[in-house]
């Protein structure tokens, strides 16, 4: 089995390639979860707002 070099060559770029698409893969599902907790705490920051309002309201005399 003979290999020269361009063949050689184009399988380094080829395992480059999958190489940099699955650390692409990595960083893009770590990016959606960091999303998904920076949304989790707005929300919850949200909802504190929310029910303060409502205690609030409930406080004030009718």
């Amino acid at each position: 089995m003979d290999i020269n070099v361009g063949d050689l060559l184009f399988q380094l770029f080829m395992m480059a390639f999958l190489v940099a698409i699955v650390v692409v893969a990595f960083m893009v599902a770590k990016g959606v979860r960091n999303r998904k907790v920076q949304q989790r705490k707005h929300d919850k920051q949200i909802e504190e707002k929310l029910d303060q309002i409502i205690e609030k309201m409930d406080q004030t005399p009718k």
